[in-house]
């Protein structure tokens, strides 16, 4: 009987794309991670002034690293395998192009 459940459980986790995203702040630096174990690429926008994309490397544990040379605020969305992908985070706002982004705030 578990085995369905489970079986459902990971479909609907799978179709969900990528699950979750979370930070750490070191030495100055903010390193932004995005789990995302099945995508072949992952980058990090920076929205400002100008975009700035950040490649994200894969980690050991199968997740994305991005690190930011900055611990100030900022804005920002994923481009995972090409496209936008905004994850859920606790701060959000409206751009001008009409988009959400992210916003990480210390």
């Amino acid at each position: 009987m578990k085995h369905p459940i489970v079986a459902v459980l990971a479909a609907v986790i799978m179709a969900g794309g990528c699950s979750s995203h979370y930070h750490s702040v070191r030495d100055g630096h903010v390193d932004v991670y995005l789990k995302a174990p099945e995508v072949q690429s992952v980058s990090l926008v920076i929205s400002g002034d100008t975009f700035e994309q950040v490649p994200a490397a894969r980690t050991l544990l199968g997740d994305w690293k991005a690190t930011i040379n900055k611990t100030c605020e900022f804005r920002y969305f994923y481009l995972v395998d090409g496209k936008v992908y905004l994850p859920d985070c606790r701060l959000k706002e409206r751009d001008d192009f009409g988009a959400d982004n992210c916003i990480y705030s210390p």
